[in-house]
This record gives C-alpha cells, sequence and structure tokens, in this order.
C-alpha cells in the first residue's frame, strides 16, 4: 500500500510560487532591517561632524599668555593647542601644554614636544614647513593635523587625545605616497620650557620633567626603540625612534606626554601606558566611541525646536566648554569637578553654587561626574553643616573661603541628578547632608528666628555676606549693613526673595527624596514647612502695588525696591500665585526693565545704576538668571514667550551662532557683547539646559 502523507501535497507550481513569494518576503524584511540599520547610523553623531566648534589654535607668547585656548578632557590637569596654519614649521606638532597645577594656569611651553623628520638614509631633515596643509581642526574630545609633502611624498597625520586624567597622547601615521619607492625614516621630538627652574633628565621610561616649584611629576614616553639626548644645562631634550622603513604600510609612532602629583600615580600610568603602546589604535576607537556617546546622549535629546545643525554646535560648544574646565580628582579636591573657567586665573577651584548647576547639566550625559561634582563640594561641609564657598587643590597657593556659602541648589542638583541617574545609594548617601546643610540656614542664618533667612558670613563682614548671595556687588545690597550675632558671625539686614524661595523648593526636594527613600513622616513635615513658608513669600515679599518680589527690611518687612532677578525667583521654584506670576511676566517683558536685547539683565534697565558693560551683576546677563528666568515663564505657561526669548538668546549672543568663540561669564544686555571670563562653565551649562528643556 502506498504511503500518503495526511498533509495536502502542493503542485510544482504552487510550490515555486510560495518559494518566490517567501523569498520576496525575507528580501524585504532584510532590506527593511538593513535601511533601519542605516537610519540609526545615520541618527548617530561623530567627533568629524563638528570641527572647530571652538577656536583652539594659536601660539602662546610668552607662559601666562591667556589668549590662546586649549583643549583638555578626562579631567586632566593639562591641555593642548593647534598650531594655526600660518605656522607651518610646527606642522604636526600640539601647542603647550598649559599646565593648571603651576601657578594657576601657565604654559609649560610654546611646544613641548616639536615634530622633526628625517630622512635616515641621508641623515638629511625634511622640511616640514613646505607641507600642504589638508586638515587641522579641533574635535570634540580630540586635536588632529593631516598634511602632505612633496619631496618626498608622504601624507602625515597627527592626533592627540587624552587616555586619562594623567596622560595624552599623540599618534603619528605616515603614508608614503610614493608606491615606487622605499623610505628610511626617524621621528624626534624635542623641546624646552618657558619657565626657569624647569629641567629634563633621563629615566628608563623616558624623560622625566623636574619642576623647582613642587615635586610634580612630568613624564615623555615614546612606544618602541628611541634614543634619548639631554642638553648639558638640561633645559632642552630630544627623544629620537630608530630607523623606520616605511613603503606601502604606513608607519604609526605613539608619544605620551604624562602629568602626575605623586610617585604612586605615576605608577599606575606605567601601567597604561604599556597597554597603550601595545594597541594604541584601540585608544582611539575607544575615545571615538566614547564621543559618540557622549554626542548622542545629547544631540538626539535636543528640544525639536533646536534640531538644525547650529543650534546642534553650540550644544556641542556648551559641552566642550564643560569638559574642558572638568578636573579630576588631586590634592585637597577628593572627587572630580568643573572649574567655572580654567582660562581665568582666580577660577582654580570650585565654586558651591556653581557645582550644584553644573552638575544638573553634567546628568545628561555623565551621570557619575555630575554625583562627583555634588560630592566635591559636600567633602567640604563642616561639623555645622556649612557648605565651604569655594575650595582649591592645593592651599599653599589659594585658601579655601569659610567666609561665606552660596545660595542653597543643592537639593535641586541631588534631585535632578537622580532623575537622571536612577542611583538610589547617591540619594542615601547625600541625604543627611543635605538635611544638616539645609538646617544650618535656619539656625546661622535666620537672626529673628521668624522662618525667613537672610545672606550672611562667618567672619562678619559686609563683603562676604554680599558674596554669599552669588550676586556679589548687586544694587541691592548697596545700602545694606551686617546684624551681628556672637556665636557665627552675621547676617545682613535684609531678607531676601530669592533665598527663602531657594530654601521653599529646597524644603520640597527633601520630601522628594524622604519619599523616595520611604520615609513619608519626614516628606510630610517638610512638604508642610514648605506650604507654611510659601504663604509667607507670597505675602511678605510680593509687592502688590508694584507688581515684584523684592527684598525685605529685617525688622519692618518694609520693601527694599530695587528690581532685580530674585523678582522671578518665586516663579523659578513655582511658590507664585497665577495673579503674581502674570505681574511679575509683565515687568519681565517690558523693554524699559528686563525685555532688552539679550533678555533678563541682573538689574532693570531704567534703574540710574544700571551698568550693562562690565558691570558685573549691576545689569550684565547672567546665564543661570536668564535659565531661571525663562523657566520662570514655563512654569506658568507662558511658552510662546519663553520661546522667543531663547530663540533670541541663542541667535544675539556673542560667539555663540555660527562662530567658534568662547561661551563668555557674562554678556551685555543691549548688544550681546561676551564681558569677563572665557569657557564659563555655569552659562555653558545653562545653555545646554535651554536647549534640551521642554
Amino acid at each position: 500500500m502506498q504511503y500518503t502523507p495526511h498533509f495536502r501535497m502542493i503542485s510544482n507550481s504552487k510550490y515555486l510560487s510560495y518559494l518566490l513569494v517567501f523569498c520576496l518576503q525575507l528580501t524585504l524584511f532584510a532590506c527593511q532591517n538593513s535601511n533601519k540599520k542605516e537610519q540609526e547610523e545615520a541618527r548617530d553623531f561623530l567627533q568629524s561632524s563638528f570641527p572647530d566648534v571652538l577656536n583652539l589654535s594659536g601660539i602662546p607668547e610668552n607662559a601666562s599668555d591667556r589668549s590662546v585656548f586649549m583643549f583638555s578632557d578626562k579631567g586632566a590637569w593639562f591641555g593642548y593647542s593647534l598650531p594655526d596654519s600660518n605656522n607651518l614649521d610646527l606642522a604636526g606638532s600640539f601647542i603647550g601644554p598649559f599646565l593648571m597645577t603651576q601657578d594657576n594656569g601657565i604654559w609649560i611651553s610654546p611646544v613641548l614636544s616639536r615634530l622633526n623628520l628625517t630622512d635616515a638614509s641621508t641623515n638629511e631633515p625634511i622640511p616640514l614647513s613646505s607641507a600642504t596643509i589638508k586638515r587641522i581642526h579641533s574635535y570634540p574630545g580630540k586635536l588632529v593635523q593631516e598634511f602632505e609633502l612633496s619631496s618626498p611624498a608622504l601624507k602625515i597625520k597627527t592626533e592627540l587625545i587624552f587616555v586619562s586624567a594623567r596622560t595624552a597622547i599623540t599618534r603619528l601615521q605616515i603614508q608614503n605616497l610614493d608606491q615606487n619607492s622605499e623610505l628610511s625614516l626617524s621621528a624626534s621630538w624635542e623641546g624646552n620650557s618657558f619657565l626657569e627652574g624647569v629641567s629634563f633628565s633621563q629615566n628608563e621610561k623616558g624623560i622625566r620633567i623636574h619642576f623647582s616649584k613642587n615635586e610634580n611629576i612630568g613624564m615623555i614616553t615614546l612606544g618602541g626603540d628611541r634614543t634619548i639626548n639631554i642638553n648639558s644645562e638640561n633645559t632642552s631634550y630630544q627623544l629620537t625612534s630608530s630607523k623606520q622603513q616605511i613603503k606601502a604600510e604606513p608607519l604609526e609612532m605613539t608619544l605620551a606626554h604624562t602629568f602626575c602629583f605623586s610617585p604612586e600615580e605615576w605608577g599606575k600610568e606605567t601601567q597604561i601606558l604599556d597597554k597603550i603602546f601595545q594597541a594604541p589604535s584601540e585608544a582611539f576607537a575607544q575615545n571615538e566611541s566614547h564621543w559618540k556617546d557622549i554626542l548622542n546622549k545629547v544631540l538626539l535629546n535636543l528640544n525639536e525646536r533646536y534640531s538644525e545643525e547650529d543650534f546642534q554646535r553650540i550644544a556641542v560648544k556648551c559641552i566642550q566648554t564643560l569638559t574642558n574646565n572638568w578636573r579630576s580628582s588631586a590634592g585637597a579636591l577628593l572627587h572630580d569637578g568643573l572649574f567655572p573657567s580654567y582660562n581665568y586665573r582666580g577660577f582654580n577651584g570650585f565654586w558651591s553654587w556653581d557645582s550644584w548647576k553644573h552638575a544638573v547639566t553634567l546628568a545628561y550625559f555623565d551621570p557619575q561626574l555630575a554625583e562627583n561634582q555634588i560630592r566635591a563640594m559636600y567633602d567640604f561641609q563642616d561639623e555645622m553643616g556649612m557648605i565651604a564657598d569655594c575650595v582649591y587643590r592645593d592651599t599653599s597657593i589659594e585658601a579655601h573661603n569659610w567666609r561665606n556659602t552660596k545660595p542653597p541648589l543643592s537639593g535641586w542638583a541631588i534631585w535632578e541628578v537622580f532623575q537622571k541617574s536612577g542611583n538610589q545609594d547617591f540619594l542615601s548617601e547625600l541625604l543627611p547632608k543635605l538635611e544638616k546643610y539645609h538646617q544650618w540656614w535656619y539656625q546661622y542664618r535666620d537672626q529673628n528666628q521668624n522662618g525667613l533667612c537672610e545672606y550672611g558670613s562667618t567672619d562678619g563682614s559686609l563683603i562676604a555676606a554680599k558674596w554669599e548671595s552669588g550676586m556679589d556687588n548687586a544694587v541691592r545690597f548697596d545700602d545694606t549693613r551686617i546684624v551681628e550675632k556672637k556665636s557665627y558671625g552675621g547676617s545682613l539686614n535684609i531678607e531676601s526673595a530669592d533665598l527663602n524661595a531657594y530654601l521653599c523648593a529646597e524644603k520640597q526636594y527633601l520630601a522628594k527624596i524622604f519619599q523616595q527613600l520611604g520615609d513619608t513622616q519626614k516628606a510630610d513635615q517638610y512638604l508642610s514647612q514648605a506650604k507654611e513658608l510659601q504663604k509667607q513669600i507670597q505675602t511678605i515679599f510680593y509687592n502688590e502695588e508694584k507688581g515684584w518680589f523684592f527684598d525685605a527690611y529685617l525688622d519692618t518687612h518694609e520693601h527694599l525696591e530695587v528690581y532685580g532677578p530674585e523678582g522671578w525667583t518665586p516663579l523659578w521654584t513655582q511658590l507664585a500665585t497665577t495673579e503674581q506670576a502674570e505681574a511679575v511676566r509683565k515687568t519681565m517683558l517690558n523693554p524699559d526693565k528686563f525685555a532688552t536685547y539679550i533678555p533678563f539683565p541682573t538689574l532693570a534697565a531704567d534703574h540710574p545704576k544700571f551698568k550693562p558693560n562690565n558691570g558685573y551683576w549691576r545689569g550684565p546677563i547672567w546665564m543661570d538668571q536668564v535659565y531661571f528666568g525663562i523657566t520662570a515663564l514655563k512654569n506658568y505657561g507662558y511658552k510662546e514667550d519663553a520661546a522667543t526669548l531663547s530663540l533670541q538668546v541663542f541667535d544675539r549672543l556673542e560667539g555663540l551662532k555660527n562662530d567658534d568663540g568662547p561661551i563668555r561669564e557674562n554678556y551685555h544686555p543691549l548688544t550681546g557683547k561676551g564681558l569677563e571670563a572665557n569657557h564659563f562653565s555655569w552659562s555653558a551649562a545653562h545653555l545646554l539646559l535651554l536647549l534640551l528643556e521642554e
């Protein structure tokens, strides 16, 4: 008996038809997946997409020259620049480094390691000054030079990246463009120092750099065989590779600069260098992947209003500004954090107010650094609960400032960082410290114990009390005085609207954190306190007739009628009534007061003491207050106003849009001209927040 399968037989023609359809579907599916993958890859943002967002080229004329800007990464305490295209004799070399461990920032040399090439068969130098520049760019996380020579026909590329907080490497690649000839080459690097007391010596790893002012360790090392020559005065060196044959395969060499604070650190770096010299291309691949990740985290999440390339470049400029100011833990600084500006001599430390702002933005692309930025300041919490105003790596250069603290924004920072990281252990770690700092204000900055605080100083000085506000020379403090408190310095004779709005918001953040950690009783306690304080802010600081929040005198609660950013702080912290917010909005949008060419100056433009040019907090634009003001409008539903004002900021600030200039400390409100320090971190932080937030 013939066996017949239980399933229905399919004719050959039908089988072929089904098979064809299946193959077509399979091909279509594969094409769709391929297209999807290509689309996803097309959304990736690479280093190479953003050349020269900042102008990082030039040669310093002397050790203290601050006109040349530099690139740094990984929290290193040193950085480099590019030679400009007019200096062909420096082709392939990198400028600097700029050391932030010496005299609060100084160039050790115009070119510590200057590249030279030699024809090893004739022992004749190959003149790099005849090069044709193909590429000389700074990218996020990397400096690149590429040029060609005609005789001999060579293509040369040098790239510089940081592989750790203590080491930067340069990769030299040489390609023979004449495939019919074989060249014998050697490369050498030579250099000396701007600085007196800097000397060079040879050791088993390479060249040691000695500093007369401290025991820091500098090292120059080269992968592969090499010879070293130090001049008789120990003031210059030459490091030469062994002779190499180059024909079809490109020649590759790796040079490293390492700057450490101790022999122990140098011991760790030698292990890093050993791995790098074995496979330098892996370090460059990791650098590219790392920066692609950072760029994607930010640029794929920009507010859709800012999706065009010019806004992307502004965002990248903000990221680069922040990472260039990143310093790793060293000396008295126990955690990583950011300088306000590496370029300004007085800003080589961490400030508490700045740190809270930096952390909120860093959380978008580096939550661990954001957490450490907060820890870096809480490392300096005293037994009473106070956080120092500013702290430094080396107190022999500059002492920590304990004369005052800064406005209480750390609760905001801690919560916002947690929102990005999801690290509940971080909340548990910081909560008791935050609560202690919060209670410190009421113990030492509430003179009449009415639940409203004042800015003050631990040494009882008026100047330090003004510093505590963060708005050092603001007009609202011109006629204030110190009310002494015997136990701990003194306070100003005014209760400030912004300070108490920050404290009220901090109570709400404390409640959120306690709720997150399961303590509903403490959460309810702080919510109750916040509700009571909100009522005081709405009644004591708000002027019904003027439609503005003003500081109030300590005993009488008479208003100190100076129009400043403290007027919109209760809107940023969402403590005003809707009626109060509408009145404040009208003043904010008044072109005679705050709706200037760049919105939201730090003093109303019609005030007789308005000083928009170099007035510091007496008129110039500060980006933190601009951000608070624009966000305040969003909080109460005025989103079109906020969008219009944001675009004015991005379109009108000098050096920002379609420009390679630096982000500045503050700006002229009537022209957009950049003022004070270059490469200012909190300006970059708040600009990036405006680009990211809805």
